[in-house]
């Protein structure tokens, strides 16, 4: 029924969370005093130093995204998640990586799902 996307999107998350029993706390950023006119790098950055973060983890694919140094100089050690998705069927027989998280929950038990999150390394 939601029509705002990004109200959509959250309770989506919400709800993978819940089923997977992830209970992290998930802050919007909109409700964190910056400057919301910042954007990717320098935006990313504020909300780190304002939340005191010493440590920022980013999926893999940030890596052409964001600069090392350019957090480092800012007291943020800058780390890379690179997730180890084991091959598991699908509808079709070649195995097509990194869809989304619901295309491996449909595929795969809640327990395989939860030990799959557990296997990545950070780069």
């Amino acid at each position: 029924q939601e029509k705002n996307l990004f109200d959509y999107i959250y309770n989506s998350v919400e709800m993978v969370c819940d089923y997977l029993e992830i209970d992290t706390q998930i802050v919007k950023s909109s409700t964190i005093d910056i400057d919301h006119s910042l954007k990717s790098q320098d935006k990313v950055i504020a909300i780190n130093k304002k939340l005191n973060s010493t440590k920022y983890i980013n999926p893999i694919g940030g890596r052409e995204l964001y600069n090392v140094e350019s957090f480092k100089s800012q007291g943020i050690k800058l780390q890379f998640l690179e997730s180890e998705i084991p091959i598991y069927r699908q509808f079709s027989d070649e195995f097509i990586p990194y869809l989304s998280i619901i295309d491996v929950m449909m595929f795969n038990s809640k327990e395989e799902v939860k030990d799959m999150l557990n296997g990545y390394k950070l780069v």
